[in-house]
């Protein structure tokens, strides 16, 4: 059985990196990202693949086209990458 700390820490540490990257792409300050923070993610055509691309070399995983379809904050990117990596 996986010790509950270590499996919170996991997940705090994806939450972060996903920040991270969304921070970066968007050009945000990290401050507004903070956990629990309902940022919306309002990107265009030209900002869906580089985040993508962004999150895949962080994450060294490759998330296909549609990934983003359905996820419209930072907390909902968050639970994607979770799921797809399983973390």
């Amino acid at each position: 059985m996986p010790d509950p700390v270590v499996v919170d820490l996991t997940v705090v540490e994806l939450d972060s990196a996903v920040r991270a990257v969304v921070a970066q792409q968007l050009r945000l300050p990290t401050a507004e990202l903070s956990p629990g923070a309902p940022v919306r993610l309002d990107l265009d055509e030209a900002e869906r693949p580089q985040l993508l691309t962004a999150m895949g070399e962080v994450f060294d995983a490759t998330f296909p086209d549609d990934f983003l379809d359905g996820v419209h904050t930072v907390a909902d990117l968050s639970d994607a990458v979770r799921v797809s990596l399983r973390a």
